[in-house]
Parts: C-alpha cells; structure tokens; sequence
C-alpha cells in the first residue's frame, strides 16, 4: 500500500516541479509573456487537449466509485442516464457563456472575481461564502475517501494514506500553483480512463446472471425518472459553480480552445459515469442470483463488489488502488488551488512583490487544508450503531451545498446582460433560501423544519420517512428534491427580474422628475386656494393650464 501511495504521489510531484518550466517554455515559443498572476490563473496558456484533460480530471474524483453505480441500482436506466446528462450540463453552459466572463472581466482568475465588479461586495461576501463552503466540503469527502479506501485496500489506519495525500498535494500546489494542477492533471486522467476501461471491461466478462436478475435492476421507473430530475438540476449547480473549472476558463488559450475542451472533457466524464454505472447494475444482478442471497445492503458499495470476486487478482486490486488515489489526488490539487484563487484579485490590488502575493496565497492554502484535513480524519472514525455519524452522513452534505448552489443560478448569470441590478440579484439568492425554509416550515409545520431544509433534512430533528416508491426521505434523492430543484430557479429568476424592474423603474422615475420645470415658491401662493377650492367646472382656460401644471406640486407636497 505505501509503495503504490508514495510511488503515484511522487510521480505527480516531478510532474509539478517541472509544470511552470514547461509552460513558460511553450509560451516563450509563442511570443507570449507571462500574466503577473500566472502562479494563480495559467492564465491564456492552454490549448483544448490540455483543458479537455484538466476538466475531466478535475470531475473524476472519488464521487464516481460510489454514486454513478448507487443511482443506477436504486433507479434504473432513468437514473442512470440522468446523472451522465448532470454531469455534462455544467461544463457545456460554461463554455457558451465563458466568453462573455472573459470580455466583461478579463483579468478575472474565477467567477468570484466577476461577481465583485458586477455586484459588489455585498453579493461578493455572499456568493464567495456558498462557494467555498462548497469546494471544502468536497474536499473533504475527497480526502476522507482516500482515508476509507486506505482501510480497504491496505488494512492501515486511514490517517496512512489521508494525510500523505493531503500533505503531497499541497506541497506541489504551494510549489506550482495552477500550472502543477493542470500538468498532474494530464497524467491522472490518463490513468483513471485507461484503469477504469480496463477493469470495468474485465468485470463485465466475469459476471454471471440471470435475464430475470437483469431485468430487476435494468428498470424503468417513476423513481428513477424523480432521481433524473433532481440530479440535472443538483449536479448542474454543483458543477457550474465548480471554482476548479471556472480557473481553466481563463486558463484557456482562446475561446475555441475553451469550448472544444470544455465539451471533450464534459464526454469524457459522463463515458466514466456510464460506465461505473453499467458495473453497478451488472455486479447487482449478479447479487440477486446468489445462493446464499444477496449480500449488496448498501447501493453506493456496489462497485467494491467487484474485490469479492474470485477472478480479482492482487493486480486488480494494485489497479484499484492506483485508480483511487489518482482521482483523489486530482480532486484534491484542483479544490486547494481553486479556493485560493477566490482571494487573488484582492491579493493583486494590494500591489505587492510577485513574491508575496504568492507567500500569501501559499498561507492561506495551508490555512484552509489543516481543518479539512481535521474534519476527514474525525469523519472517518465517527462511527455509531446507529449509522448517522459523519463516516456514513458526510455526503449528505453535499446535499447542502448543491441546494445552496442552486439559488445562485439564475440571479448570477443573468447579470450578464445589463438589466439585472444588484440589489435585484441578491434578493433573488435571498429568496431561493426563503422558499426553501418556508417548504420545510409548511412541509413539518415547525420553524425548526424550515431550518433544517437547508439541509435537504439530512440533519436535524426531524427524520423523515422513505417515499411509498422507496425514495429516501431525506438529500437530493427524496420526492421532494425533484419539485424543490426545479422551482428554485423559476422562483429566483422571478425575484431577480422582478426587484431589478422595480429598481429601475424608479430610477427613471426619479430622472424624469429631474427633468420637469422647477415650480417657484413665489408663484405657488397666488393659486394654492383657488387649486383646493375653485369648482371644476371652471371656464377659465388660465385655470386649468395652471391646474395642469400644479398637480405633480400638490400631490408630491
């Protein structure tokens, strides 16, 4: 185990070493000096190989050996070809919209940045807050599945193979920056493709079913089709506020690159979906035929079946091992510099050396990865009878975020175009959290009910029951998540539409009283009691032009 850990982990380490030389090198060819925040954004460097690579390595992360096989063996086909589309739905509106982030701010390094000069601080504060709680949690989830597989695989303490990992990639980010994430991402996504390919392939030939076990997993069902529903639209805002992705928008060499990149990337990882998917479904169809029954409780452990086999040999499993820590490694290098980048335009305003923007950012790395580290080492062990410790819940909390992430869609991108004012769009982002508390207060008919649906009632008192379909009751595969998730964007779109008119409108109001004649204090007297009291019906034509004119006077005093 330490052999295979330490041997991948030095591999990316020389290949970040040798990731700055490298691309200046290539810049150097091309006539193009270097940005002066290149340390954070690589920025205008890479062509559509290197971003196709980067996007798909930076997806690929631990996530795909639990839940692209969980979804489809709780809900079939439907479920199945809803998480490919997810996960493909993010990057694909990224690389239509980006050039206009790229136009609007071009010394951005993350969408963070534009959100500063569109909006303001306010939103800024708001929206950098939902995004790195975001980025942390999956590190988190990353770094404590490396610490789960270490047990698997190994048979050590998790902290063996959790904290090398951890501690690897932030020293070859701290020593490269974005240039060392995308250069180790090179080697990781040929590695998990190739490894991936290999072992899925070998499994479908191993497996043994019956037609009538296959066609109890192989299902298509209205479950199912609620679980296509909430994963486009969870996945979606997860993966379009990824900050990992947003860098190689600006890391792009132009806007072609960008988006063949971009769409190869996005295929590459919805092909990996699928095909862990396919392995689920065969390895539990597989279960359901055994003679001593089924053995699969767990949906989201279907995948590690596969260990049980008896055609598994050490080099599969010396295989698998690779395949973990090179997802986990890409996942990991890519969450720690994406989250630093949030503060280098700040960084960059302060008009320091190079050297201390960078020892900044290098601080802050450190400051943000010690407690994520912390939080995946208490994961790990918090283990009860009960199986609500964070060891079983942790991912529950991606739940959170992807509901959270979700209320920033529509209020952030339509502030591309110049209608949307920012009070507008904050009160949208404001509203998509109102309607999801006042869902859990109407729902639970408590206030604490309405709390704990920001949870997507994962955490809390209140433990909802499973659906009659079997739906959980509780994260983005419950019922409600397939109204909830939908809804979020027309309600904040509407909020946002609605304030920002508002807000206009009273601005033009307000300029078009600028523009009427000023009414002088000295003629108001002579008519201000023949304008109370004279009759309607009077003749004098003098009287009624000075009514005319006096009436925005009287009405506004």
């Amino acid at each position: 185990g330490w052999g295979i850990l330490l041997g991948c982990l030095a591999t990316f380490t020389l290949m970040a070493g040798l990731a700055i030389p490298i691309m200046m090198r290539e810049l150097g060819k091309r006539g193009v000096t270097a940005s002066r925040d290149f340390w954070y954004s690589a920025r205008n460097s890479q062509g559509w190989p290197s971003i196709a690579f980067s996007i798909c390595a930076t997806s690929a992360g631990g996530w795909l050996l639990y839940t692209p096989a969980e979804a489809a063996v709780l809900g079939g086909w439907w479920a199945l070809i809803g998480y490919c589309i997810a996960i493909m739905l993010g990057p694909l509106v990224m690389c239509y919209l980006a050039p206009k982030f790229r136009e609007q701010v071009p010394d951005s390094a993350n969408v963070t940045d534009w959100v500063l000069v569109r909006y303001g601080p306010v939103a800024h504060i708001y929206v950098t807050l939902i995004l790195v709680y975001y980025m942390f949690i999956y590190l988190v989830g990353q770094l404590k599945t490396m610490g789960d597989m270490t047990v698997k695989f190994t048979g050590m303490a998790p902290e063996a193979g959790l904290i090398p990992l951890a501690a690897v990639t932030v020293f070859y980010t701290m020593l490269g920056g974005l240039p060392a994430s995308i250069v180790t991402d090179w080697i990781q996504a040929c590695c998990i493709t190739v490894i991936v390919f290999g072992i899925c392939i070998a499994t479908w030939g191993w497996v043994d079913y019956t037609p009538e076990n296959w066609e109890q997993v192989s299902t298509w069902n209205d479950r199912g089709f609620e679980m296509l529903v909430s994963l486009c639209f969870a996945v979606f805002g997860a993966e379009v506020f990824n900050l990992a992705f947003w860098q190689r928008i600006y890391a792009a060499r132009d806007v072609t690159q960008l988006r063949i990149g971009f769409v190869v990337g996005a295929l590459m990882v919805s092909v990996l979906t699928f095909i862990f998917g396919i392995t689920g479904m065969v390895l539990k169809a597989q279960d359901l035929g055994k003679d001593c029954g089924p053995t699969i409780f767990v949906a989201a452990f279907t995948f590690f079946d596969i260990l049980e086999m008896p055609q598994t040999t050490k080099f599969i499993r010396v295989l698998m091992y690779m395949l973990v820590v090179c997802m986990i490694a890409s996942n990991a290098d890519s969450f720690q510099t994406a989250i630093t980048s949030t503060i280098s335009r700040a960084l960059q305003k302060q008009n320091w050396a190079a050297w201390k923007n960078v020892a900044a950012a290098q601080f802050f790395l450190i400051v943000i990865n010690v407690p994520a580290i912390a939080f995946a080492v208490y994961s790990v062990y918090d283990v009860n009878e009960n199986f609500d410790g964070l060891a079983v819940k942790l991912t529950d909390l991606f739940s959170m975020a992807d509901i959270l992430t979700i209320t920033l869609v529509v209020p952030l991108f339509s502030g591309l175009w110049p209608f949307v004012t920012s009070k507008g769009a904050l009160a949208g982002m404001w509203s998509g959290i109102l309607f999801i508390m006042a869902w859990g207060w109407f729902e639970f008919d408590t206030f604490m009910g309405g709390m704990e649906m920001i949870t997507m009632m994962c955490f809390g008192n209140i433990k909802p029951p499973p659906s009659e379909n079997g739906a959980p009751g509780c994260g983005f595969y419950s019922a409600r998540a397939a109204i909830m998730f939908p809804v979020l964007p027309l309600v904040t779109g509407c909020v946002t539409y609605l304030v920002s008119y508002m807000e206009r409108s009273w601005t033009t109001m307000q300029e078009i009283a600028a523009k009427l004649p000023p009414t002088t204090e000295a003629a108001v007297p002579e008519v201000k009691g023949k304008l109370w009291h004279a009759p309607r019906q009077c003749a004098d034509l003098k009287l009624d032009a000075a009514l005319s004119w006096m009436r925005p006077y009287r009405m506004d005093s």
